[in-house]
Parts: structure tokens; C-alpha cells; sequence
């Protein structure tokens, strides 16, 4: 698979089908491999896209700090490179962060928002739980430890009433074959933590939808029903019963949701499901 060489970084990604490109940006830590099944799903009728931010999987690791608009500038250089039309962007978590940024950017190469279980500025309690983060992840051996020890953050309640899922879960974030380092996490965490677009979201034209889980303990809904609100075309999904890895923890229902939203993005009616 590819790796683009941008003038600050090596950009890795994936790319599965054929028609309106359509990019997944991935949260904290993770990679392209997160996406593998809406890649499945979407090909079919899209030219599927999935990134490794900088500092993740085999994309490169610049050694200094940088925010999500510096990681949006790596994204709209793919998209220059790849010279791409218009892309419908899906963006999870930090990747919702960089996907905010892109469209303040380069609106020209945004058709349209997925802003998945992120939020628009940090506020001090999202910077209190990242500094629980940071303290937990400075204390385990590696990014797949980490993600157990805070599985009751990432995943919702319900997820654990099934042992199997838990079991599963565990297995395959040992599997990752790029485990992220500690100074690489602790510079997306900072990025995640400085992040503040609120103020200037309601230059983003685009139609945006916002999904969430009702369960997320990371990002609540309220930082979604802000989103929607400061957006001037934004529609709301809240979904039940799952928490901050939504695609993970209802892989059927956001495939429906995300493609109902793709085929007509355009809708202006806001929300909430």
C-alpha cells in the first residue's frame, strides 16, 4: 500500500473501490486497520481512503509538537498529491478534530462532514480526561495495554454484558502490527488537547452529520449537540447503547447511518435518533 512522502512527513494509506472519494481519519492511537470493515462496506460504490495520522502505524513521526490543524495540512496535502475531487470525509474522535480543521482549510476539497463521537473545542474536562489518560498510558508497556486498562472510557456499558466481545477486543489490540510509541501518543494527545474550532465552525458550509454514541464517556453527546448547533448544516444521530467506539461497538448501525447520510447529504433537517 501506499506511503506519500508530504514536505513535513510520510503519510501512509489505503485505498479499496472506485466513484466519489470517500476518507476515514482515525482517534488517538489508532490506525487505518480501524476502518477495515467500512472499507469492505463502502468500496462497492466509493473510493475508500483510510489514513495513518502522523505519529501512527506506518506513517512517519516528526519529532516535534503540532496541532490538529498541522495534522489537517498533512491530509489536504494527500488530497493535493492524490489530486482528488471533492471527498466526503469521516472523521472519529481526534480524526473529527483534523476533519474540522480540513474543511476551515480547504473547504474547496470537503463535499461533506462525518464528525463521529469528537467535539469542537476541548474544554477542562475533556483536558481532565485526557490527563487521566496520559497518566495511565505513562504507567503500561504499550498502546494495547493502555486501551484495555481504559476500556470502560472507550466502549459502553452494554459491551462488557457480553464477556465474548470483551474477550475479542482484548485480543485484537494485541494484534496491531504498528504499535504506537509513548512520545508518538503524547504528541496526539496534545494535539487532541489544544484543539479549539468552536469559534469557527460556522464558516464550514458543507452538510455535516454528527454521530454519537449516548454512552460515550469521552466525548458526550452534549460536545455533539454543541457541534450541531455551531454548524449551519448539521443534522444529529445519537445512537444508543454504545459509548466512544461507536464503529467498533455498532458496526451495522453506523454503516446504515453513515450511508444514509451519503446519499443525500445535502438534508438540512437536524436530528436525533
Amino acid at each position: 500500500m501506499p506511503l506519500c512522502q508530504l514536505p513535513e512527513v510520510a503519510l501512509y494509506y489505503v485505498e479499496k473501490g472506485q466513484g466519489e472519494p470517500l476518507v476515514f481519519l482515525n482517534g488517538l492511537s489508532g490506525d487505518h486497520l480501524y476502518w477495515m470493515r467500512q472499507l469492505r462496506a463502502f468500496a462497492k460504490t466509493y473510493r475508500c481512503l483510510a489514513l495513518d495520522n502522523r505519529d501512527v502505524g506506518r506513517s512517519g513521526c516528526p519529532a516535534r509538537p503540532y496541532t490538529t490543524a498541522d495534522m489537517a495540512a498533512d491530509v489536504a496535502a494527500l488530497f493535493e498529491r492524490l489530486e482528488l475531487p471533492p471527498a466526503h470525509v469521516v472523521g472519529l474522535s481526534l480524526g473529527g478534530m483534523i476533519a474540522q480543521e480540513l474543511a476551515l482549510a480547504v473547504p474547496e476539497r470537503v463535499k461533506s462532514l462525518v464528525l463521529v463521537d469528537t467535539l469542537g473545542g476541548a474544554d477542562e474536562w475533556f483536558r481532565a480526561t485526557l490527563a487521566a489518560f496520559e497518566m495511565i498510558r505513562r504507567q503500561v508497556a504499550d498502546t494495547a495495554a493502555f486501551f484495555e486498562a481504559i476500556l470502560p472510557w472507550w466502549v459502553g456499558w452494554r459491551f462488557f454484558e457480553q464477556a465474548e466481545h470483551v474477550t475479542w477486543l482484548r485480543w485484537l489490540l494485541r494484534q496491531a502490527p504498528y504499535p504506537q510509541g509513548l512520545d508518538s501518543f503524547l504528541r496526539q494527545l496534545e494535539a487532541a488537547r489544544r484543539h479549539d474550532a468552536l469559534g469557527r465552525l460556522g464558516a464550514i458550509a458543507c452538510p455535516v452529520l454528527v454521530v454519537v454514541g449516548a454512552d460515550d464517556a469521552v466525548c458526550p453527546p452534549r460536545h455533539s449537540e454543541q457541534l450541531r448547533d455551531r454548524l449551519p448544516r448539521a443534522q444529529l444521530v445519537v445512537v444508543p447503547g454504545v459509548g466512544h467506539a461507536l464503529p467498533f461497538e455498532g458496526p451495522g448501525q453506523f454503516t446504515s447511518i453513515l450511508a444514509g447520510f451519503l446519499t443525500n447529504p445535502g438534508a438540512t433537517d437536524r436530528r436525533c435518533a
